[in-house]
């Protein structure tokens, strides 16, 4: 009876972390001075964002540059078995939907990207578990614009913003 109760109690912990794991679910965060970003206004500036963990989360939601500044992005994809990528779309849910939803399509030899990418700013290729990458890009004009990770089932879930002053 004990080892039967151990084992209910061992399926219930994994199936509540594969739940939560699912569900992503993350406070926002925004990206300061130090903490990652480094440069000032005038200058390029480099960004260090992490996937969080096994969750379909990125570990920032909210980036702040300065319009017209280079920046550099590091992604560090922190799952052990789940791919992400980062991708920069030049607008926000109306935009980021029907890309999302073609990359799918495209699959993962088109990087879950849609072939036509005029509405994409920049983005990293597909990082496996433990992997990173960058991209350096040039910060569009004022504005608010989302980034989100294309993989299925990560979008709608797994975006953030960046912010463009």
């Amino acid at each position: 009876m004990k080892s039967l109760v151990r084992s209910l109690s061992v399926v219930l912990v994994l199936g509540l972390a594969l739940l939560l794991a699912a569900c992503g679910g993350r406070e926002s965060s925004t990206e300061g001075s130090g903490g990652g970003r480094t440069g000032t206004a005038g200058d390029g500036v480099t960004i260090d964002l992490a996937s969080d963990g096994e969750m379909l989360a990125f570990d920032k939601t909210t980036l702040t540059v300065e319009a017209g500044q280079v920046v550099t992005l590091n992604f560090q994809n922190t799952s052990i078995a789940q791919q992400h990528n980062w991708v920069l779309v030049d607008g926000g849910e109306d935009v980021s939907r029907p890309i999302a939803e073609a990359g799918i399509l495209a699959g993962l030899q088109g990087e879950y990207l849609p072939a036509d990418r005029s509405k994409i700013i920049a983005h990293t290729g597909v990082l496996n578990g433990r992997e990173s990458g960058s991209v350096t890009f040039t910060a569009p004009s004022p504005g608010t614009y989302l980034y989100i990770c294309t993989v299925p089932g990560h979008y709608p879930i797994m975006q953030g913003t960046l912010i463009v002053q």
